[in-house]
């Protein structure tokens, strides 16, 4: 029990007043002090006295200025989220930081690297499929100057935000259910109702509703599963960057939340979106977890067997 990453939290101390003062600490530093940045550009934009250059609340995105700038005032909320989580693991709860993902003294960046690229490739697939589909969805929008200028900042600033995502999401939350029921299925879902609830205010849900809630359910029910079957995030970390970096360097919804300069501009195909990214979650959790399977037996099979020693009598 002691190495199954659900109970991590049994490492640390768990009164509730330590609950609420972290939950406290995280979301006023996400949403109060994160928000700093964002709060002054909105005021710059208004009192610049340029017509062009506006604050559009219903997209939660600046027009009339370089995207790059709305992406790194979203980032610094992260970023403080980050900061704000690592105080309320490492000094509140006073538990090592690292059980937020993994019950060994080591994170194995490798499994990371493994999850990042095969959902990496799932999702290329899948795009591939659908342009052969549907290729009126797909605008070429390729511009490299601002690629180029942008590509570093996605590359530094993106697996942050999908890290914190996954740290508090699947880590913190769901530990912390963990301590009230040993029924796995209770954090999963409820870590994933969370994760799912916070994404429904994002602008490209408007477009449908019920289809791309279930989507976002779906996507945290899966990252919530891989993480319980594999024992850490690590899986989950790698899945959630290589899902927002496809997103925001190859294949950008119109009116996404995280707006950006990929590839191809995408108008968004909901009922495809789910079913695509349900066969992939199947087919990713079949790879993984069949090889490590595969591999446990390989080993099983392969040893040899103890010899034995025929001692004749003295």
């Amino acid at each position: 029990m002691a190495n199954t990453y659900l109970f991590l939290a049994k490492r640390g101390k768990n009164q509730w007043w330590r609950y609420l003062s972290a939950i406290s600490l995280i979301l006023f530093s996400w949403l109060v002090i994160g928000n700093i940045p964002a709060l002054a550009l909105i005021l710059l934009v208004f009192y610049d006295g340029n017509d062009r250059t506006s604050f559009d609340s219903e997209l939660n995105r600046f027009d009339g200025i370089d995207l790059l700038w709305n992406y790194l005032v979203i980032h610094f909320a992260f970023m403080v989220f980050l900061l704000a989580l690592y105080i309320a693991v490492r000094f509140i709860h006073q538990r090592e930081f690292i059980s937020l993902i993994t019950p060994r003294s080591q994170v194995k960046i490798s499994r990371i690297v493994q999850g990042f690229w095969l959902w990496f490739i799932l999702l290329g697939i899948a795009c591939a499929i659908e342009y052969a589909l549907f290729p009126q969805s797909y605008e070429f929008s390729y511009n490299p100057s601002k690629f180029f200028l942008f590509l570093p900042f996605a590359l530094l600033l993106t697996p942050i935000q999908t890290s914190v995502e996954e740290l508090f999401f699947r880590g913190y939350l769901m530990q912390t259910a963990s301590l009230i029921t040993r029924i796995r299925w209770i954090p999963v879902g409820f870590s994933s109702l969370i994760f799912a609830a916070i994404h429904l205010g994002n602008p490209e849900v408007e477009s449908n509703f019920f289809i791309l809630a279930l989507f976002y359910l779906g996507l945290a029910f899966f990252l919530a599963l891989i993480t319980v079957k594999d024992n850490s995030l690590e899986l989950a970390l790698g899945v959630h960057a290589a899902n927002n970096l496809f997103t925001i360097l190859l294949v950008n919804p119109i009116n996404s939340a995280l707006p950006a300069y990929p590839v191809f501009n995408y108008t968004l195909n909901p009922l495809y979106t789910l079913v695509s990214s349900a066969i992939a979650a199947i087919i990713f959790y079949l790879i993984i977890f069949r090889k490590n399977s595969q591999d446990r037996q390989d080993n099983q099979t392969t040893k040899m067997p103890e010899p034995k020693i025929n001692r004749k009598p003295q």
